[in-house]
């Protein structure tokens, strides 16, 4: 390939050269012809100050830089290696803007040729990566890199990424090649002219080999042969739990270590499932859960001929399951063992839509990239499950888009059809918990026949049911989906003429009204909200029930939501008519506008059920932003008990259900659970296997007694407190600390009372809701820093994992009992008090142990992990109700007493 590409990485003094931030060092190297030819590295005097958090990120300090050259003495050099060569970068964006401020600076002419994102490429070429960040990628390819954020170390890794992926550029075939080559002109890489040359070189190959199938132009992976049914007798014959756990092997995994706990759940488990009972299961971390029901569930569908569903609730748990213990059961249990995924129709893409999307113009750069990444991902994907890729924000709003929707129900390359029939031979099916409460339900089940369910993660099934059959209705979907239905009607009022044009037209006024009615509406709600309840941290939660409200405001609104199901109705009458009229290119607007006016005749439905219709046993709430926009507001209803319908329709009808979780237990009972999911009729076995690490050796907990008492003081007064705390904690112990609090109202104040003392800190601080970005993303983020504090709330009380020296310290900020505004909680409070009992003691205290013990469990992840909890609450230690938090934990030292003194004995402990 006769191109010439230099590959630049920089360290900076900051992210904003406009603003005066210099580059400290510079990495090069020179690719022709897939191979580096030549390198460049220098460190470079700033002439001004590295801040702290950069020489912790890149071990570059004033010291290193102080003899350094200026950029303007190496500028010839550099220069010189950019010539006629791409400039390649991963973020390009960042590096580029950088280099050319220190050129202007040093009298040299700005870099004006092509330049190539690896990080936009590998999202290209690499659709389903974890991650996109140069560690992440390297790893995953097997690239070394010794010295991340040092930037001749980087820009080596770079250059062999870049290496890697033109590699894999180069294998795809050529009808994938040159649809993206038609895509390339609205990417921000200029790898148009990049692959003019790959599509020459393809050309002169053979065919396109017989792995690959056309769909509609477009190329995928051929689907699997069906599998054999295989000889059942001989399955039956050749298979034994019994004689595994006699034998009791080592299992097949990196540096096992047998643990006592893992293999008598494994017996439990088996049991329950043999003798036809429900159980709970509490397994601690590390104990192996997963494959501790996975192996015995297995064996007992083999050798019984009888099929089991897993549930869980993360798609990192699904992940994990097939992915890794998968592997370990197929080498456990005598093939031919079956297992399937199953999802709902939502997940799995529609190669129809699909097709119709990609020849469309392309309005953003999100959909252009996405279409790129989606023509790679299909030549690499069995599922077509949706959850594999990996893409933008943006695009995840296309997404929904173009999955297969509930009116497709077959057809020669549809995703979900091969999905359930591999459910419908397989032994084990995986689904979550949304899909098989929907299976429940469902007047035609779309899982294959079963009797036997594992619940994982069974904590959060009441949740995720209470959602699922709750109702949500917001400002933001309402006005995607309106202006996308604009859109539609737009292009197909240009292709149309006649008849049809007069009704397009009369659909749009139609809509143009709704747009009109449905921003009055959420305006007022938003304003009924906020003078009934005022916000706390800027936003305001106000239960409400038609029947009971009153005022103008609401009849106003009430009026607005009648008027609004009006003209949806008058909409789907006027298109009815033209919907199935054929239009040209395959481009099927009809089909889209009819899944469109659907889901509006859906939202219309639910917002006069939320606004109108009385609902005994459910709580409805508005959500209002107090600073956000004047009409940002969400809806919600939720179903207050579901202890009967999981009585009815799941334990009654099954004949077994095991359920577990690494949190299901407060004091060592299980009554909470049992009570709240319906089982107390059932007597299910309940079990509790305690984690296989050395608590007392591990952990310390430590309580300070010079604390406010958190419901003495406001909660202003109590975040200072807490802020100070948080700075003597990270000053002292540890090199990362994770702060846990039950509510963001209280995180954000502690956040700001922090940032006016933590200045000239040796620690970078990370807050969720105050940095952009996902918690996995935020938690990538603290593990670049050698010493970093991340504030944190919901998703990150679990399902993180920072094992090791990820983790030194762990703070909890006030103990998690739910803030006093949940409507959900309020409405099962009143609801337990109307039956005379206690919600404090019933409700609150229970779910907040749970809550804690998953905080908790963050930091002692591995037998090798040892660190240090700090809970700021003293009512820990000095309600009466802290002895069931403290009850609820493994055996560990528990330590009160002064801050200060508390440090001394951490450092000590810590030592």
């Amino acid at each position: 390939m006769a191109m010439r590409f230099v590959i630049i990485d920089l360290e900076t003094t900051g992210n904003v050269p406009k603003k005066g931030d210099r580059i400290i060092q510079l990495g090069m190297a020179v690719v022709e012809d897939g191979s580096i030819v030549k390198r460049f590295a220098s460190f470079f005097n700033p002439e001004q100050p590295i801040p702290l958090f950069i020489q912790q990120l890149t071990n570059i300090d004033e010291q290193t830089v102080e003899g350094a050259p200026l950029f303007a003495d190496k500028a010839d050099e550099i220069t010189a290696m950019m010539e006629g060569a791409y400039f390649v970068a991963h973020n390009v964006d960042f590096d580029l803007p950088f280099l050319q401020a220190e050129l202007e600076r040093a009298g040299w002419p700005p870099f004006t040729g092509p330049t190539i994102d690896t990080v936009e490429l590998a999202r290209i070429v690499l659709p389903t990566a974890e991650s996109y960040k140069l560690g992440d990628l390297a790893k995953q390819l097997g690239l070394r890199h010794d010295r991340p954020h040092q930037a001749d170390s980087d820009a080596e890794v770079t250059a062999k990424l870049f290496i890697a992926l033109l590699e894999r550029l180069g294998r795809l075939p050529l009808v994938t090649l040159e649809q993206l080559r038609r895509l390339a002109r609205h990417l921000k890489s200029d790898i148009y002219s990049l692959l003019d040359l790959v599509i020459t070189e393809k050309q002169k190959e053979a065919p396109m080999d017989n792995t690959i199938a056309l769909y509609r132009g477009i190329a995928l992976k051929k689907p699997a042969s069906k599998p054999e049914s295989g000889d059942d007798e001989k399955r039956l014959a050749s298979v034994s739990f019994a004689a595994f756990y006699e034998q009791a092997p080592s299992l097949p995994l990196p540096g096992y270590k047998r643990r006592e706990g893992q293999w008598e759940m494994m017996q439990l488990v088996y049991e329950a499932l043999s003798t036809s009972q429900h159980a709970l299961i509490e397994a601690g971390t590390g104990l192996g859960k997963s494959l501790a029901y996975f192996i015995p569930a297995a064996f007992f569908a083999c050798e019984r001929q009888e099929r089991v569903v897993i549930s869980t609730h993360t798609l990192q748990l699904q992940e994990q399951l097939i992915r890794r213990d998968l592997s370990v059961l197929r080498q456990v249990v005598p093939p031919p063992l079956r297992v399937a995924v199953l999802k709902g129709k939502q997940n799995y893409l529609s190669l129809d839509k699909f097709a119709s999307f990609l020849p469309e113009p392309c309005d953003t750069y999100d959909a252009a990239l996405l279409k790129c990444q989606m023509l790679v991902w299909l030549l690499e994907t069995d599922s077509g499950d949706l959850d594999e890729l990996n893409v933008s924000s943006g695009a995840r709003l296309l997404l929904s888009a173009l999955a297969i929707g509930e009116e497709e129900d077959g057809g020669r390359h549809h995703f979900f059809a091969q999905a359930k029939r591999r459910a419908e031979q397989a032994d084990i099916v995986i689904t979550n918990h949304a899909f098989l409460l929907h299976d429940l339900t469902a007047s035609t089940p779309l899982l294959p026949p079963f009797r036997h369910l594992i619940v994982d993660e069974a904590h959060r099934l009441e949740d995720i049911a209470a959602r699922y059959f709750g109702e949500r209705i917001d400002y933001v979907s309402f006005r995607l989906l309106t202006a996308k239905m604009a859109q539609t009607l737009t292009k197909w009022l240009e292709a149309e003429q006649g008849e049809v044009k007069a009704v397009l037209a009369r659909c749009q006024r139609h809509l143009e009204g709704l747009q009109f009615e449905g921003d009055e509406l959420f305006r007022l709600l938003r304003r009924y909200a906020l003078e009934r309840k005022p916000a706390r941290a800027g936003r305001c939660r106000c239960r409400f029930s038609p029947v009971d409200e009153h005022g103008r405001t609401w009849q106003a609104a009430v009026e607005l939501c009648w008027r609004l199901r009006d003209l949806t109705a008058a909409l789907l009458a006027e298109a009815k008519p033209i919907l199935p009229v054929a239009m040209t290119d395959a481009i099927t607007l009809p089909a889209s506008l009819a899944a469109d006016l659907a889901a509006l005749n859906q939202q219309m439905n639910a917002l006069v059920r939320l606004l109108t219709e009385a609902e005994p046993g459910t709580v409805r709430w508005i959500e209002a932003d107090e600073k956000g926009a004047a009409n940002a507001v969400r809806l919600y209803s939720q179903p207050v008990d579901l202890a009967d319908f999981f009585a009815d329709q799941l334990f009654m009808k099954k004949r077994s259900v095991i359920l577990t979780s690494a949190t299901l237990a407060v004091r060592g009972r299980f009554s909470y659970m049992t009570t709240r999911l319906g089982l107390d009729d059932f007597y299910p076995i309940c079990h509790s296997f305690p984690a296989p690490f050395r608590y007392k050796e591990q952990v310390a907990l430590f309580v300070p007694t010079d604390m406010p008492l958190v419901s003495a003081v406001p909660l202003e007064t109590y975040a200072e407190a807490a802020a100070a705390a948080v700075l003597s904690i990270a000053r002292h112990v540890g090199r990362r600390v994770l702060v846990l609090f039950p509510s963001y109202e209280l995180l954000k104040m502690t956040a700001e009372a922090l940032k006016t003392e933590e200045a000239d800190e040796p620690f970078v601080l990370i807050a969720q809701g105050m940095q952009s970005g996902s918690p996995a993303k935020l938690l990538r983020t603290f593990l670049q820093f050698d010493h970093a504090v991340l504030f944190g709330t919901s998703g990150f009380w679990e399902g993180i994992d920072l094992p090791g020296s990820a983790l030194d310290a762990l703070i909890i900020a006030r103990l998690p009992f739910a803030p006093p505004d949940d409507p959900v909680m309020e409405a099962k409070s009143e609801q337990i008090r109307a039956a005379g009992g206690d919600p404090f003691y019933e409700l609150s205290l229970p779910e907040a142990v749970l809550r804690f013990k998953q905080g908790f469990g963050r930091l002692i992840r591995t037998e090798q992990d040892k660190g240090a909890v700090f809970v700021l609450d003293r009512r820990l230690t000095t309600a009466s109700y802290g002895a069931d938090f403290l009850a609820s934990l493994p055996p560990l030292s528990v330590y009160d007493g002064t801050l200060s003194e508390l440090l001394d004995k951490a450092d000590a402990w810590l030592s």
